[in-house]
């Protein structure tokens, strides 16, 4: 901990550190990068990751062939596997009271205020939404074969299902159910991918967790869902 800080504090250790634990992602997991993408220190990497152009990732996991787009920004987020980012994509924190309150300025509800000046004298409304995962790390959650599409805005504090698709230019302010298309500002259900049993089987299968020379086996049948629930039915 003592040499992380110390490289932390340092601008030049901290640039020559990313600099060569890009290089070691790069050779070791297969990490494709685009110009002037910034993968932050602490972000983790299973591997076989794409980040496009001018994207940034910070305090962040991202599962196994995932990938993101240009221009997208991510803090304090876990995407899972084989999911979708596409260009443009950022996350909100912070959020101010919509309702009840007379004023939506911090100096009403906020001990710490970007003004230096509150009128409260204790935290009348949470800001931030606690964490999603038990270590205390990721206030976003985005599930497993997700489809991003491009110029979407999603705030902290929301579960994102797995195999979901969010349309382009959505504003994502609530949890989205798995394998469920939403759009919209804000993002409402458009409708189901699939019918409920096909959903249920496809949650328990998780094929996103199954090896990759089963996925590579068998990726003929993912082209039908009828078939490959029929396939994979009993296992």
């Amino acid at each position: 901990m003592q040499i992380k800080k110390i490289i932390l504090s340092n601008t030049l250790l901290v640039k020559v550190a990313i600099f060569f634990r890009r290089f070691y992602l790069k050779r070791k997991f297969g990490i494709i990068y685009g110009k002037g993408a910034f993968i932050g220190y602490s972000v983790i990497c299973e591997g076989c990751n794409g980040f496009g152009a001018n994207s940034t990732i910070v305090s962040s996991k991202i599962g196994f062939a995932s990938y993101i787009g240009s221009d997208s920004k991510f803090a304090k987020t876990s995407i899972g596997r084989y999911s979708s980012i596409g260009p443009n994509v950022n996350c909100i924190f912070g959020r101010h009271p919509s309702d009840t309150f007379v004023s939506t300025h911090p100096s009403f509800f906020a001990l710490k205020t970007p003004v230096n000046f509150t009128y409260v004298k204790q935290q009348l409304f949470d800001e931030y939404p606690k964490p999603l995962d038990e270590e205390g790390k990721y206030t976003i959650s985005i599930g497993n074969d997700v489809w991003v599409g491009a110029n979407v805005s999603i705030l902290e504090g929301v579960t994102i299902g797995d195999g979901a698709i969010i349309a382009a230019n959505a504003l994502v302010n609530k949890n989205v159910d798995p394998y469920t298309i939403v759009g919209g500002v804000p993002a409402k259900t458009i409708k189901k991918r699939f019918n409920n049993d096909e959903i249920e089987f496809l949650l328990q299968l998780q094929w996103w967790n199954k090896s990759r020379s089963w996925i590579a086996k068998n990726a003929v049948t993912f082209n039908n869902i009828k078939k490959f629930k029929n396939i994979f039915k009993d296992e």
